[in-house]
């Protein structure tokens, strides 16, 4: 039996491709390999955690400290699976890539006094009262500015930046904003920031006012919908777009087998 708990993540792969959600969530595939924009982002995002978790601590962080430990987790997470997808990049234009989006992070956020109540924030949640559309978010950073005010970060280490419509209507955002509701017991404000390292820009939302019964009932729906296609999952078909040549399930994918993947080893 698959998971049952849903993630805004599970959501998007069902909504991107059937049946990529298929050798994921029902089938527990292995993929071939990992794309080396997805290694990119969770290196960052680990060099993130580690430095707001020295300074909860009291340790001051120079930036040869960050360099060094950015260094040394590409090292230790690096394996022959990565793949680059990208022909015109090669394995160091990423890692400077990194290197120069973490640099702009620490200028700009040093010396990193905000009021963190937690990185890699993992909360629990049901959208409704008998535990049937059990939900689970991952926050990049949460905040407590004190007084029931918090903010909740999200770190985005791709091209795309989010206009403020885009931003308003993000449902990835409205989920950890359901958790947060969900999970504490003073919410009086709730800011929503989003940081593009790649670009060093901040978009932010302060006291957003979202509705939480409708987005309750839009993910109840969206999760009620995957469910009754489980039902039927030799009906989960493939959706064929660009996005493919960074998914790794081309040996099961009716679409793709049999098909060179177009991402060469990463070296």
């Amino acid at each position: 039996m698959p998971n049952r708990s849903f993630s805004y993540s599970r959501l998007q792969a069902f909504k991107h491709c059937p049946a990529q959600y298929r050798f994921r969530y029902i089938d527990h595939l292995t993929p071939t390999g990992r794309s080396i924009e997805s290694f990119l982002g969770i290196c960052q995002h680990q060099v993130l955690q580690w430095l707001y978790g020295e300074r909860y601590f009291g340790h001051e962080v120079l930036f040869d400290q960050v360099l060094e430990r950015y260094r040394a987790i590409w090292s230790d997470g690096w394996d022959q699976g990565i793949r680059i997808a990208r022909t015109t990049w090669s394995t160091d234009d990423y890692y400077q890539l990194g290197l120069r989006s973490l640099a702009g992070f620490y200028r700009q956020y040093a010396p990193f006094e905000e009021p963190v109540a937690g990185t890699e924030e993992s909360l629990t949640f049901d959208l409704s009262d008998d535990g049937q559309y059990p939900m689970r978010a991952i926050m990049d950073r949460l905040d407590h500015h004190g007084g029931g005010h918090w903010s909740i970060h999200d770190y985005k280490t791709g091209r795309r930046v989010l206009t403020p419509v885009q931003a308003q209507r993000d449902l990835q955002m409205k989920v950890y904003y359901q958790a947060l509701l969900a999970s504490r017991e003073q919410v009086e404000q709730v800011d929503v920031v989003w940081h593009f390292l790649r670009h060093g820009l901040e978009v932010r939302l302060n006291r957003v006012g979202w509705n939480s019964k409708r987005i309750i009932g839009m993910l109840r729906k969206r999760i009620d919908q995957i469910r009754e296609a489980e039902k039927r999952p030799e009906t989960l078909d493939p959706h064929e777009s660009v996005l493919c040549n960074w998914c790794y399930y081309w040996d099961h994918c009716l679409a793709k087998k049999g098909q060179a993947h177009p991402a060469r080893e990463a070296g």
